[in-house]
């Protein structure tokens, strides 16, 4: 199921499978909510994931990915897979700006962890290892521009 979120003149304005809820939400502790839906009173969980957020409600557990509108176009341009390829090579998924590296060369990484910000279309888009293991070298630095492909990052996948 797709959950839209923006904002209307700061309001934040969501929308769940084309209908937009009457919704509330207030933080009551580090991860409790109480949500108010359509006149209906909830308490919620909301716990960081690897890859998202875990939210607990009425004894559920859902997880919940986050995606940017640029996340979208690239499934839809049928690119998701161009940020990992053949035997741990990280590749750029589109043309843009290196603003942060995270890592260097030996260090360890779990699938999920931060490789490197790159920056494309006034949006930062963090590159993640699509699985485990030891960074074999980094190809890129802050600051320089690279293409779509472009080599990033070569991982040996434990």
């Amino acid at each position: 199921m797709e959950l839209q979120v923006r904002s209307d003149n700061g309001r934040p304005v969501v929308e769940i499978a084309g209908r937009r809820p009457e919704l509330d939400l207030v933080k009551l502790s580090t991860y409790s909510y109480s949500l108010l839906l359509d006149g209906r009173s909830h308490h919620l969980s909301i716990r960081p994931d690897r890859d998202g957020y875990l939210v607990i409600l009425r004894q559920q557990t859902y997880h919940i990915r986050l995606r940017s509108e640029l996340d979208r176009t690239i499934e839809k341009l049928g690119m998701q897979g161009a940020t990992g390829g053949g035997g741990g090579q990280i590749t750029a998924p589109i043309p843009g700006l290196i603003s942060e590296v995270a890592v260097k060369e030996g260090d360890t990484v779990a699938a999920g962890d931060r490789l490197l910000i790159l920056e494309a279309m006034k949006m930062e888009n963090e590159i993640s290892a699509p699985q485990a293991g030891t960074v074999l070298d980094v190809h890129v630095a802050p600051g320089q521009a690279v293409e779509q492909g472009a080599l990033l990052v070569r991982l040996e996948v434990s």
